[in-house]
């Protein structure tokens, strides 16, 4: 139904002609989250009870979800009136179809394409503003105000994946653009954030190196290398060892690509 709307990439939120509504509670909210996350395909009962309840099964389980289900109906019917074709039984399931502006994974995951296409045409303006853009989406972490084990461990990292992917791809977009002194600061936050991260740490040294810092691209080297040594006992891959080495031998056909 046009006028819902969902957001996913952070808390769960939902609104109603562009209005903030107060979400459902409990399973319903469980069970919205995981809906929305698969807008307009059908989500098996399965993949349901394992969202709501894990191995904690009530007693009866898909008595206990039907009625879960009839009370997400009644939180949709009660605040966007005439909504009843917005969640349907399909094939052993449900189904709930936000249409194509009613859910920001879904803008997210166009603007990813719309990106890919004008990075086809080589045209890394566009392409870096709908990165932005995309990115822009995205609040905070991931559905942090939904309680469910299975969503936390399987969906929410798999969307995280997705997230930092396109940071990457941005901050790729950005150095291929000549925004390496711009971009130092930012990628600096980024792996703090995200230590063991090591592409953003490869990102970080081609900026640093590229806005003629080459000692700070070094430190950063050792300290990416110690980290990764202190927690899984590994070298850093083969790309960021090469970029290193480029780096000490000042190699431009490295650097300036």
């Amino acid at each position: 139904m046009n006028g819902v709307g969902l957001k996913v990439l952070g808390p769960l939120e939902a609104a109603v002609e562009g209005r903030r509504v107060e979400l459902p509670k409990g399973g319903q909210r469980v069970l919205l989250a995981v809906l929305a996350l698969n807008a307009g395909e059908v989500v098996q009962l399965e993949q349901l009870l394992d969202h709501l309840w894990g191995d904690r099964l009530p007693d009866r389980p898909r008595g206990a979800l039907y009625s879960c289900v009839s009370r997400l109906r009644q939180w949709l019917d009660r605040h966007a009136p005439g909504s009843a074709g917005l969640l349907a039984t399909s094939s052993g399931g449900y189904v709930l179809d936000l249409g194509p502006g009613g859910l920001d994974l879904l803008r997210f995951r166009a603007l990813m394409r719309e990106a890919a296409a004008a990075g086809e045409r080589r045209d890394l303006a566009v392409q870096s503003a709908r990165l932005r853009e995309a990115l822009a989406l995205w609040r905070g972490p991931v559905l942090a105000n939904v309680r469910s084990d299975a969503l936390q461990q399987t969906e929410v990292p798999r969307l995280t994946e997705e997230y930092l992917r396109a940071v990457e791809w941005r901050c790729e977009v950005g150095l291929a653009l000549g925004e390496h002194d711009e971009m130092v600061g930012e990628l600096r936050a980024l792996t703090d954030r995200y230590p063991f991260r090591e592409r953003l740490w490869w990102q970080l040294m081609l900026a640093l190196s590229r806005s003629g810092r080459r000692v700070e691209a070094l430190a950063a080297y050792r300290k990416v290398s110690s980290q990764l040594r202190t927690e899984f006992g590994v070298d850093p891959d083969l790309e960021l060892r090469r970029l290193q080495t480029a780096i000490l031998r000042d190699d431009h056909s490295v650097l300036s690509l």
